[in-house]
C-alpha cells in the first residue's frame, strides 16, 4: 500500500513539474521581441503584455531630414531605447539606421507613426512608418 501511495505521489509531482515547465516555455516564447521595418507600415502589429517591439528604419539624413518625436499612446507602449547605428559602408546617401525598442504596458491599441522633417520646414514632413500596435 505504501509503495502505491509513493508511486501516485511521484506521478503527481512529475506531472506538476511537466505542466509548470510547459507554461514557462510558453511564457518565454510569447515574450520574444517582435521586429518590424518600413515594410510593415500600414499593418497591425500584435504584441502580448510585456512583449517588446523593435522598429528599425533607415535614417533619412541624406535629404537633410531628422526624425520628429514619435507619435503613439505612451500609456500602452513605453519607449525603452532609441539607438542610431552608423552605416557599415561608405555608400553615398547611407546614414545608417535607427532602432526604437518599446515595451507593451497594457492591453489596447494605438497608432504608431514616425515622421521626419527637413529643418524647420513643416511642409517637408515625410512619413517613415505608420501602423497600428495592438496589445493583448
Amino acid at each position: 500500500m505504501k509503495s502505491k501511495s509513493k508511486l501516485i505521489l511521484i506521478l503527481i509531482i512529475t506531472c506538476a513539474g511537466f505542466i509548470s515547465s510547459c507554461k514557462t516555455k510558453q511564457d518565454a516564447s510569447s515574450l520574444i521581441s517582435v521586429q518590424i521595418t518600413a515594410q510593415d507600415s500600414g499593418k497591425t502589429i500584435t504584441l502580448s503584455l510585456r512583449q517588446t517591439l523593435k522598429m528599425t528604419l533607415r535614417n533619412p539624413g541624406d535629404g537633410g531630414y531628422i526624425f520628429d518625436p514619435l507619435q503613439y499612446d505612451s500609456s500602452l507602449l513605453r519607449l525603452v531605447s532609441h539607438i542610431h547605428t552608423p552605416p557599415t559602408t561608405n555608400a553615398i546617401g547611407n546614414f545608417g539606421t535607427d532602432t526604437w525598442t518599446f515595451s507593451a504596458l497594457k492591453a489596447g491599441s494605438t497608432a504608431l507613426k514616425v515622421t521626419a522633417t527637413r529643418g524647420t520646414d513643416k511642409n517637408s514632413t515625410i512619413v517613415m512608418f505608420a501602423g497600428t500596435v495592438a496589445v493583448n
